[in-house]
């Protein structure tokens, strides 16, 4: 639905912008029109040099009165008219004015509903990449156990002890996946806690040495603080996954009513387009997913990268939006 009207919309938005240019085309003209009218008339009112005026008893303004009052006639013509077209383009103005206004916000309900959809396609590829690949090759070792536990039960109870550890692990996935789903209920959880719980999740295995400096962040919108866990969340995914990095330096503070981030690493760095690989773009669509989350909540963002040398990501985001339907204001 907000996609059909905000077709619609555009489309009448493109209609009035030709029609604006169209009258913009005759203003223009008339304003030549009345240029050349009065320069025409200007070459009679200037011929008067001063052997003209020993001549001739009369003037040029009496001599060319008809070629004068016909140009003058034509500059009151093309003025007229032009008063004219500039009130039907200041009626047009103001409704592609508004219409602008429909379609920004139109616009944003659009990258929203797209930050949605690509937050079920990572989803659906992480369901179908971890969970379920290992749900698949499960039922194959409980059937492979089937065929042991008779003829050989030691080679059973190893494979169904396998089998055990295999659940636990997609257990652990599962979960994992439904935290990203719901990463907090600030009931109990602060934001401060969770991210803090985020970078140990990060670096269970010891692979980074990392600075963290983060600040307790005080809003009321639960919304507001969700979203900048999920940003936080997508720059260490878009680290572990890409960026060959082993120090993470990770600041977030508040000042003046915002929430700030800085997240430095000192991995391979990023291309000019801000993805770890241009080649595969598609993959690794992290970046502009993490951009339309900071510009839905009317934040800034800012990326320092240079290959082989690491990213620096800054950011920040107010914390007094108004949520209006779902999207940040």
């Amino acid at each position: 639905m907000i996609l059909d009207d905000y077709n619609s919309l555009s489309e009448i938005w493109n209609e009035l912008s030709q029609e604006a240019s169209e009258l913009e085309t005759q203003i223009q003209y008339n304003l030549r029109c009345i240029r050349e009218a009065e320069a025409y008339v200007d070459t009679f009112l200037n011929s008067e040099t001063e052997d003209y005026k020993v001549f001739s008893p009369r003037k040029a303004e009496i001599i060319y009165k008809d070629e004068i009052e016909e140009a003058k006639m034509r500059i009151t013509s093309h003025e007229e008219n032009n008063r004219e077209l500039y009130q039907k383009k200041n009626v047009i103005d103001e409704r592609i004015r508004r219409l602008e206004t429909i379609l920004n916000h139109q616009n944003r309900n659009l990258t929203f509903l797209n930050v949605q959809e690509e937050d079920r396609q990572r989803i659906a590829r992480d369901l179908h990449d971890t969970s379920l690949q290992n749900l698949s090759h499960l039922i194959h070792k409980i059937e492979l156990s089937s065929m042991y536990i008779d003829k050989d039960p030691i080679q059973a109870k190893l494979e169904l002890a396998v089998i055990g550890r295999c659940l636990r692990d997609t257990i652990d996935e599962i979960r994992g996946t439904i935290f990203n789903l719901r990463p907090m209920t600030f009931d109990n959880l602060s934001l401060k806690d969770a991210l803090e719980q985020l970078l140990m999740g990060l670096n269970e295995g010891g692979k980074y040495t990392i600075v963290s400096n983060i600040h307790n962040i005080s809003c009321d919108n639960n919304i507001i603080l969700v979203e900048i866990y999920r940003v936080v969340s997508e720059i260490f995914c878009n680290i572990e996954k890409h960026a060959e990095a082993d120090q993470i330096t990770f600041d977030c503070f508040e000042t003046e009513g915002k929430c700030v981030l800085c997240v430095m690493d000192n991995g391979k760095g990023m291309t000019r387009d801000h993805s770890y690989n241009s080649d595969d773009h598609k993959k690794h669509f992290g970046m502009s997913l993490m951009r339309e989350r900071v510009e839905l909540l009317n934040g800034t963002i800012d990326i320092i990268s240079e290959k082989g040398k690491g990213t620096k990501i800054s950011i920040e985001v107010p914390l007094n939006i108004v949520e209006t339907n779902g999207v940040a204001k």
